[in-house]
């Protein structure tokens, strides 16, 4: 489900409880952003018993769009959540007419890099020392939708 800005504003908390501790905050940030109309970011919520069990947010410029943020409830990991996400983001893009999908990912993140090359991302190099707390290489990877790109 594609959150619209005042569905996010009622999901506020809970998806800023999976993702700040995740991604040191930025998960709020991004939230407040949308909610205020102060960005384009979309937000894909995967909702469980009335309660948001995953999300991800989308930049989008243009024809091309960047995964920023991928997270599930720590209880619920390995329950699909995620692949679901994925689908209904690469179906939004598809309809939206986006022709290629951009994402970093921590080097060590094994799991995250297994995930995406599920769905057929790419690795396209390495951001040198691109995280901090604790310093890390980035994994840059893409997946192309349309030969437009």
């Amino acid at each position: 489900m594609l959150l619209k800005d005042f569905e996010t504003a009622d999901f506020r908390d809970e998806i800023a409880a999976i993702g700040d501790p995740l991604f040191g905050g930025e998960t709020s940030l991004y939230i407040d952003d949308i909610i205020n109309n102060k960005s384009g970011h979309k937000v894909f919520a995967a909702v469980k018993d009335g309660k948001v069990a995953g999300f991800a947010v989308l930049s989008t410029v243009l024809d091309e769009a960047e995964i920023l943020e991928v997270a599930v409830a720590g209880n619920l990991r390995r329950g699909g959540i995620a692949s679901g996400l994925m689908t209904e983001i690469l179906e939004w893009c598809k309809k939206n007419e986006i022709a290629q999908i951009f994402l970093e990912v921590r080097e060590s993140n094994v799991v995250a890099v297994n995930y995406y090359d599920k769905f057929d991302f790419i690795k396209n190099g390495v951001r040198k020392n691109y995280y901090k707390n604790p310093s890390e290489n980035a994994v840059l990877m893409s997946k192309k939708l349309s030969e437009a790109s």
